[in-house]
């Protein structure tokens, strides 16, 4: 972190590690619970080292006059009118070498967070960290109230639990109804089943398919003549055209058949 606020200007780089109490605020071993609250509060240690921009890019000094500018002699010069202006690099070079920057190692971690569920497996942390520290040198200004930063940070991780197994055995079950599933009930399982949806009570074959004892493509459940003898001339009930009262059906080939083929 860095501020720029004229002289007090600083980067510090900060490795921590704490130790937390998770709180979750619903239960988090309930399936139909998929966003869950939390909060934690814990304590940890951490190591910073303060760097702070007090030279431009060819080691002059930033000296900050009351107009605001910047220049390479303090304003109590006796030669002011001497005086480069400069700007800032932004480059934190001057390493803080105050004693006291190392001191309080300590520091208190508090955070607001929400958990996301992915199907028991996988979880995804939100979370919001304020942090409280036991030391007054981060910044390298002491005044006498200790620093304090905030975080904001993401986590992916695998959850393990029970759950998890259990979701496994859920969802094996589940594949295993689905596998054996007989949406007609006819004792054919349905990714076996070419014709689904059988009525109850009718003769099937080792297909699905209700028995057609005249081939007709009408089967005998729906087949008003199920002995028709004639396959290509029914109606949609499976009775032969040719039965109906006063219906006569005349057939005419007309067919060459040759009998003699002479090569010339």
């Amino acid at each position: 972190m860095s501020t720029n606020n004229v002289t007090k200007n600083f980067q510090s780089t900060i490795l921590h590690a704490s130790i937390e109490s998770i709180i979750y605020l619903r239960k988090i071993r309930s399936n139909e619970n998929k966003i869950i609250p939390f909060i934690t509060l814990g304590i940890g240690s951490l190591s910073f080292q303060s760097y702070s921009d007090f030279l431009d890019h060819n080691d002059n000094y930033y000296n900050y006059w009351e107009d605001g500018s910047i220049r390479d002699i303090p304003p109590t010069d006796s030669l002011p009118n001497s005086a480069n202006f400069l700007s800032r690099d932004y480059e934190y070079e001057t390493s803080v070498s105050n004693d006291s920057v190392n001191f309080g190692n300590l520091y208190i971690p508090a955070t607001i967070g929400f958990l996301w569920k992915f199907k028991n497996v996988f979880n995804t942390k939100i979370f919001l960290s304020y942090n409280q520290l036991f030391t007054d040198w981060i910044d390298n200004i002491s005044n006498g109230i200790n620093d304090k930063f905030i975080s904001i940070g993401v986590a992916v991780s695998v959850y393990f639990s029970r759950d998890g197994v259990n979701y496994k055995k859920d969802k094996k079950q589940f594949i295993n109804i689905f596998e054996n599933l007989d949406s007609d009930f006819d004792g054919i399982k349905d990714h076996d089943d070419q014709c689904q949806k059988t009525p109850k009570n009718v003769s099937i074959l080792p297909t699905g398919c209700p028995i057609d004892s005249d081939f007709d493509g009408i089967p005998d459940y729906k087949d008003l003549e199920p002995n028709s003898k004639s396959i290509l001339f029914i109606d949609d009930s499976g009775r032969s055209i040719k039965s109906y009262p006063g219906y006569e059906i005349e057939l005419k080939f007309d067919t060459i058949i040759p009998i003699r083929v002479d090569e010339f």
